[in-house]
């Protein structure tokens, strides 16, 4: 497999853009960049010799917000775009976010808000993986602060319902299945967007203090015996869980998938 995948990129990278970058015939396509990058990327489709894209008129990219992260997949993505993008797409309606650890510390998150603004205004993203710094990475960059999940802030900024991850299928490469795998999780609350803090012992109390004004009541009371604890309080939102379900089921029964819900309702009672 692995030198399958060698040589896919390859001839990937390698192949000319007569081979590698396909527009449709009709002018109404020519004037649909999202059709164009969809062929674009194809490794299905064969190229017409009619309808090349030439390097001498660049394709107009729709708006998007850019952001870049760091690692392998940030060396990929310059590369996907300095050769395959640049020369035949004019990316100047792209606005670009660096949310490495370097610039993230730098900016005091400024990139980052920023980033989620530009995000609820165009509405259509790409994001490279990005780090959430240890400890111990925090040290080894030099970072003068802890740093949050950017993902945590950016589902919380965009009101994300969740978090789709499929498996990849590429032909001439046989996985040990043949139907596609989709993974969805609820994408906002529970601990990317937790409080936490180190205490001792004592008294725990959770209480809650209703919007409307009305008596406030206690959601949790402990006590805390032990010299050394980490109290940890998050909530899960219940608002789009009916929308998540909605598109978890539609995808499913789109692709012929039988659905799974995975949860532990023995401990967590409330899932009930």
């Amino acid at each position: 497999m692995a030198s399958q995948l060698a040589k896919f990129t390859s001839r990937a990278l390698t192949s000319s853009p007569r081979q590698r970058i396909v527009l449709a015939a009709s002018s109404a396509q020519q004037n649909d960049s999202f059709s164009m990058l969809k062929s674009y990327f194809s490794t299905t489709e064969r190229p017409p010799k009619h309808a090349m894209l030439s390097s001498d008129r660049k394709v107009k990219a729709p708006p998007m917000v850019y952001i870049a992260g760091e690692e392998m997949t940030h060396y990929a993505c310059e590369l996907f775009t300095k050769q395959w993008f640049e020369p035949y797409f004019d990316l100047s309606a792209w606005e670009r976010y660096d949310l490495s650890c370097k610039a993230r510390d730098e900016s005091n998150d400024q990139g980052l808000h920023d980033a989620v603004d530009a995000g609820k205004r165009i509405g259509a993203i790409f994001k490279e993986p990005t780090i959430t710094p240890s400890a111990e990475q925090k040290k080894e960059m030099g970072l003068t602060r802890s740093l949050g999940s950017p993902n945590g802030a950016m589902r919380r900024g965009w009101n994300g319902i969740t978090i789709s991850r499929d498996t990849i299928h590429i032909d001439g490469i046989e996985l040990g299945y043949k139907k596609p795998v989709f993974f969805e999780r609820h994408a906002v609350g529970g601990e990317y967007g937790a409080g936490w803090d180190k205490v001792g012992k004592g008294t725990l109390l959770t209480t809650y203090l209703p919007q409307d004004g009305s008596a406030p009541f206690i959601v949790d009371k402990r006590d805390l015996t032990d010299d050394h604890n980490v109290v940890v309080v998050y909530h899960n939102p219940y608002d789009n869980v009916e929308t998540l379900a909605h598109l978890f089921f539609k995808r499913c029964f789109d692709q012929g998938i039988t659905p799974y819900i995975v949860t532990k309702k023995t401990v967590f009672k409330w899932q009930e």
